[in-house]
């Protein structure tokens, strides 16, 4: 059995692998990126829809919970990034080879709302069910700053992201 020349794939893959740790290195490390009126940028989000846009549901997946899980490790979170990213981008990936058509203006449109609830259920999960007061104050003086902080590096992740897969894509 011959499955063709898979070597540009894995070399795609481990480039997106870089890229998500280089991405999450700056996006936890202090000082890394300025703090915008105390609201910091999300990296890992945009740039796994990015990958998920090119990818298929399966690789997609495994790109969003590889991302999450180093997320979850720098944060020394119980794995809510790992699920909640793998669970985003497989159905990013779904909505673009189903639905929807690969452009910047869909990867704008899909970043944001992932980012969005993303959000959303991190305030509820991580803020709502354990008591944390202050839920909505929160929510507003960090969380939607941060929204508009990381919509700024959408573009960025995804022409860096077209150009890996178009110089490495498989025939």
């Amino acid at each position: 059995m011959h499955y063709g020349n898979n070597k540009p794939k894995y070399i795609r893959y481990a480039i997106y692998a870089a890229i998500i740790c280089v991405a999450c290195v700056l996006q936890n490390t202090n000082m890394a990126l300025p703090e915008l009126f105390g609201a910091r940028a999300f990296l890992l989000l945009p740039l796994c829809v990015c990958i998920a846009m090119y990818e298929r549901e399966f690789p997609a997946a495994m790109f969003g919970a590889f991302a999450g899980i180093l997320w979850d490790i720098s944060a020394f979170a119980e794995g809510f990034n790992a699920l909640s990213l793998m669970v985003l981008c497989t159905v990013c990936s779904i909505f673009i080879n189903r639905i929807m058509q690969n452009n910047i203006v869909t990867a704008l449109f899909l970043s944001s709302g992932t980012i969005l609830i993303y959000e959303i259920l991190y305030v509820i999960v991580n803020l709502g069910f354990t008591g944390a007061g202050g839920m909505l104050r929160q929510g507003i003086t960090f969380y939607l700053p941060s929204f508009f902080y990381t919509l700024v590096f959408i573009p960025i992740f995804y022409f860096i992201v077209k150009k890996v897969y178009t110089s490495y894509k498989t025939e």
